[in-house]
Formats: C-alpha cells, sequence, structure tokens
C-alpha cells in the first residue's frame, strides 16, 4: 500500500482517469441527459426546501400574533408545497439509480476486456501486484459508480444549498453567517486530520476481507481432495489465520472510527444551540420576530449540514479512496501487461505451420536459463512431440508459443490464434451447460448430431446419459481427469484448428484411451505438437525435440523402434551426451 502522502497526490489523477472514459464515450448522450435531468430535480428541492422556510417562518409568526386567517393560510400553502414535494423527492434517487447502474454496466464491460487483453487477468495471477481482481470488477465497480454520483450530487446540492441558505442567514444576522463558515472549516479539518490514517485501513479490511472469502471458495472447489488428504486441520488453521488478519485490521479500523467518531459528535452537537444562543438577544430586545428566529436556525442547521459533508461522510470518503485506488491499480496493471507484451523479446508472427527460431527462454527474473537458442519447425500435416525431464521447460515453451511468456528472445512462427487449439494437461471447464464446454471457445451452431458423434468418438457418449447436453453442472466435481481431457479433444475435433498444441493432454488416460484419440488425431489434416513423457507417444510424432535442462535441447527424427519395455533405446545416451558442458543443441 502507498503511503498516505503519495495517495493524497495522486487520488485526484486516478480518479480523472477513472471517470473521463464514460462520459466521453458512444453511452455519453443518454447519461449526459440523465444527469442533466437529475440535477434539475436537485435544484428543484433545494428550491422547495427555501420556499418551505419562509412558510414556516410565517406560520409561527401567525401564530404568535394569533392571527389564525395568516395561519390558516400558511398550512394552505405548506399543503401545496407538499403536493408538490411528493412526486419530485422520490424521483431523485430513482433517476440517480438509473444512472449509476448505466455507468456501472458499461464500467464492467471496459474492464473485463481491459483483463481479457494482453492476458492481463492471467499475468495478475502470476505477478501477484493485484489481488482478488474479480472483487474490484463486480464489487468496486459498483462502489465507484454509486459513489462518484453519490458525492458529486451530494457536493453540488451543498454548495447550491449553502449559497441559497447562506444568503437567508445573511439576511438576518451577518455574524452569524461567519461564525457558521469559520466553525465548518475548523471542523473539517479536525476531521481530515484524525481521520486520514482510516484510508490504509480500509484498504488493508477489503484486501484481507477478500483473502478470506477468496480462501473459503477454494476450500468448496477442493473440498474431495482436502477429504482425501485428511487436511481439514491445516486448511482450518489456514483459514482462520486469513480471519485473523481481517480481525486485527477491523480493531484498529474501529479505534480510528472512534476516534472520527468523537471529532465529528463534538461538532454537531456543540453547533446546535450557536444560533439561537447568537440571535436570544436581538430577539429578547423585539428587533426580530420569533419566525425569522426559528428560520434562521433552520438555514443555519441546513448550512452547516451542508458545510459539514466532509466531517460527516469522512469514513466513507475514506472507504470511496480505497476503491478509487483498488480500481486504478487494475488498469495500471492491465496497462503494464499491454507494455510488457509490445516489449517482449520474443517475436510472434503469423504463418500456415509452426516454427521455432534460435528460442532462448529464461526464468521469470531471468536468473535462469530453460532453453538456449533452440530452433525446429513442424511443417503443415507434421507431427512434433517435445519431451525432456520435468522442470525442463516444457510447459514453458507452449506458454511463450501461446504468448503468455515474455522471458525470452528469439521468433515463433504458428497460425493466428483463431486457428489454433491448445489442450493442457488440466483442461479448462467453463460454466456451462455439456453444450457449452463442447462448443467452449469458438461457440458455433453445431448440429446434436455432431455433438454425439463426436462424444462417441472420444469415448464419452455416456455423459448425454448421465447429463443431458443442456443442463449445467460444476463440471470439475462430476468428471474424473481422464473424462476432462478426453471433452478436451472433443473440442477440438468439433473445431477442427489448423494446429494444436497438447500439453501433457493424455497424462490421466489409460494406453487404449490414449491410443484411440491420437489415431484420431492422425486422420486430421492437422499440425500436432504435443509434450509428454510417455514412450508410446513416440508413434504418434514424426519429430522429437528432447529438452535436457539448463538450456540443452535435441532434435531428430523419430526412430519408432523401441525397446521391448517401451523405452527410446537412444535416450539414455542423448541425456549423456547433453549433460556435458559443451554442448549447446545442435
Amino acid at each position: 500500500m502507498e503511503s498516505i502522502e503519495r495517495f493524497d497526490r495522486t487520488f485526484w489523477r486516478r480518479w480523472w482517469r477513472l471517470l473521463k472514459p464514460y462520459w466521453v464515450s458512444d453511452e455519453k448522450g443518454k447519461a449526459l441527459a440523465l444527469l442533466i435531468t437529475v440535477v434539475t430535480l436537485g435544484l428543484i428541492t433545494i428550491g422547495f426546501q427555501a420556499v418551505f422556510s419562509y412558510v414556516n417562518r410565517d406560520l409561527v409568526n401567525a401564530l404568535q400574533s394569533y392571527n389564525a386567517a395568516r395561519f390558516h393560510r400558511m398550512v394552505m400553502y405548506f399543503a401545496i408545497y407538499i403536493a408538490f414535494a411528493i412526486p419530485v423527492f422520490p424521483l431523485f434517487p430513482y433517476l440517480s439509480g438509473r444512472l449509476s447502474i448505466l455507468w456501472r454496466e458499461w464500467m464492467t464491460g471496459q474492464f473485463t476486456r481491459m483483463g481479457f487483453r494482453d492476458h492481463a487477468f492471467y499475468r495478475m495471477n502470476q505477478s501477484g501486484r493485484v489481488d482478488n481482481p474479480d472483487q474490484r470488477i463486480q464489487e468496486d465497480l459498483d462502489n465507484f459508480t454509486s459513489g462518484t454520483l453519490n458525492y458529486l450530487l451530494t457536493a453540488m446540492s451543498s454548495i447550491a444549498t449553502a449559497a441559497t441558505f447562506f444568503g437567508i442567514l445573511w439576511t438576518i444576522s451577518h455574524w452569524l453567517a461567519w461564525s457558521l463558515i469559520g466553525y465548518s472549516i475548523a471542523g473539517t479539518y479536525a476531521a481530515v486530520s484524525v481521520g486520514r490514517r482510516l484510508v490504509t485501513i480500509n484498504f488493508n479490511q477489503q484486501r484481507y476481507e477478500a483473502d478470506f472469502r477468496y480462501g473459503l471458495v477454494h476450500v468448496r472447489d477442493n473440498a474431495e481432495a482436502i477429504a482425501m488428504y485428511g487436511g481439514e486441520r491445516q486448511e482450518t488453521a489456514e483459514l482462520m489465520r486469513r480471519f485473523g488478519a481481517v480481525v486485527g485490521n477491523f480493531r484498529m479500523l474501529l479505534k480510528w472510527q472512534l476516534f472520527l467518531g468523537l471529532v465529528s459528535t463534538a461538532y454537531d452537537n456543540s453547533v446546535i444551540l450557536l444560533p439561537w444562543v447568537v440571535l436570544a438577544g436581538v430577539y429578547f430586545a423585539h428587533r426580530i420576530q420569533l419566525g425569522q428566529l426559528t428560520q434562521a436556525a433552520y438555514a443555519f442547521g441546513v448550512v452547516q449540514n451542508a458545510l459539514a459533508l466532509v466531517i460527516d461522510q469522512f469514513q466513507s470518503l475514506t472507504s470511496y479512496a480505497t476503491v478509487v485506488h483498488r480500481l486504478a491499480l487494475f488498469v495500471d496493471e492491465c496497462d503494464a501487461a499491454g507494455a510488457a507484451a509490445g516489449a517482449s523479446g520474443i517475436r510472434i508472427r503469423e504463418a500456415p505451420g509452426f516454427e521455432l527460431r534460435e528460442v532462448t527462454l529464461y526464468t521469470p527474473k531471468r536468473d535462469e536459463v530453460l532453453i538456449a537458442g533452440v530452433s525446429a519447425a513442424a511443417t503443415v500435416h507434421q507431427r512434433l512431440l517435445i519431451t525432456g525431464p520435468s522442470g525442463a521447460g516444457k510447459t514453458t515453451l507452449m506458454r511463450a508459443i501461446a504468448g503468455l511468456w515474455e522471458s525470452g528472445s528469439g521468433d515463433i512462427a504458428r497460425p493466428p490464434l483463431q486457428e489454433v487449439m491448445f489442450l493442457p494437461q488440466r483442461p479448462y471447464m467453463i460454466l456451462g451447460s455439456l453444450r457449452d464446454q463442447l462448443t467452449y471457445p469458438r461457440d458455433r451452431a453445431i448440429t446434436e448430431e455432431r455433438l454425439l458423434q463426436v462424444l462417441s468418438e472420444v469415448n464419452l457418449r455416456d455423459l448425454v446419459e448421465r447429463f443431458g447436453l443442456d443442463t449445467e453442472y460444476h463440471w470439475p466435481d462430476v468428471l474424473s481427469g481422464g473424462e476432462q481431457q478426453r471433452l478436451a479433444f472433443a473440442r477440438l475435433l468439433l473445431h477442427q484448428p489448423k494446429i494444436a498444441f497438447l500439453d501433457e493432454a493424455t497424462s490421466a488416460l489409460d494406453p487404449a484411451n490414449e491410443a484411440a484419440l491420437y489415431s484420431r488425431l492422425a486422420a486430421m489434416p492437422l499440425t500436432l505438437v504435443s509434450t509428454g513423457h510417455r514412450a508410446s507417444l513416440r508413434r504418434y510424432h514424426d519429430l522429437k525435440l528432447e529438452l535436457g535442462g539448463g538450456g540443452r535441447w535435441h532434435l531428430q527424427p523419430i526412430d519408432r523402434t523401441l525397446d521391448a519395455d517401451g523405452t527410446d533405446p537412444g535416450a539414455s545416451a542423448r541425456l549423456e551426451k547433453m549433460a556435458k558442458p559443451d554442448y549447446d543443441g545442435d
């Protein structure tokens, strides 16, 4: 968390950066019309309040002078005031709420697109600089749009109200008017001095609450694995550790809220008697009437409330400032993702086939070489197998091919992503039905007959009988790892990409299912790049890129002659050669 001083210096820049885009977008016409209507209604309500102060003054004066005719006339005016006010006052929050949800809808779309652009969500997970991006989109955007409208409209209303009733107060007592200004300035300074610490505390509270909620969701999503490991005690300890941070920070929050509450309560209560005390001598000297005294007290209270905006809402203002900070960090991280993608030393170009040219990959901090200067190619309909021990860089190379890894250099050629499909070891199961799973990620109109045919080809036809095509389930809970991998193959068969990258995509399958799926791929006009440890994969590929770790690699055509135990007879010799210091790839 930045220091308070730095936060103060950057708040308005960040606030304007978040505020401006919607009001210059294509949606600005409707938004401005609603805003003008809301502001107009606000000014009308202020006018009603001013008129009411005079009606109330004359009503009190009529009672003081025992003037029944004037009293009844004032009562009639009061009834007319109420009749006009009834439809206006409820309409104000309704229209401002409409504007708030329109703004939130637009910003949610913008932030979601920013998160997916340049793989920003992925980079947030990798860097850890932006915690809980889901909360920032779902909760913080709601608080920002509703809070911004509330504070802007309240500020405009307070200015107009203060100006209107200050004029009324000025006509009654100059000294009382100036006293109110000085008192409000002093109270605001005291509240800001005490409450500035709440900005940091509120930021941490939201972060700790989100971390605790994430821990609970993690337990829910992994309940079966936790039960199998018998890890309930450790999971409970971790949840309570996260909740302990929530409790500790909340205690600090309560303490500083208490300090701020003492200041605001002292301010609100000490000012109540001021107009009565100041004007009592003038009233007893018969220089003003009781109605003027009550009008002055009413105007004093209205102006005091308007000028006490910061004092009365400082706690919510600190929460709002925290929201601005969190959303600004989200935008900064998305911008950083775009800059990182543009500055990557790994150049990706679109081509019909697949080629690696002098590709070097490092660990994220560039303190270790994973692969050094690898060059390999798989032409159209050719198949390349990437092997090597764990940690040699196989999955990292797949990430680089997908454009997710910038720590390196070299050239990668592949078709555009719309014509490519990646099958990771752990397939992604989307929220939706079985039909949605099959048609992801490029949803197309596919007949039910074709879906059933593909399910049969991957030996999953029984899923239709078990779940149906259009019922939604939490698929990671109801499908085994092998079923999920076969479902991913079904997607591949349906979408027919030009090239497929399979990263340990059959690791959970038995040999029979693996053979059936790779044999099906062999019949397709498809360029295939696979990673895997199993020697059985060799028979489905033409070339093998063997990674030895520490930057070493070896590329050769595949000899499909295997030892009786299914191993590659040349593997031991190659790995021994790759372990020599002078071996740098060939």
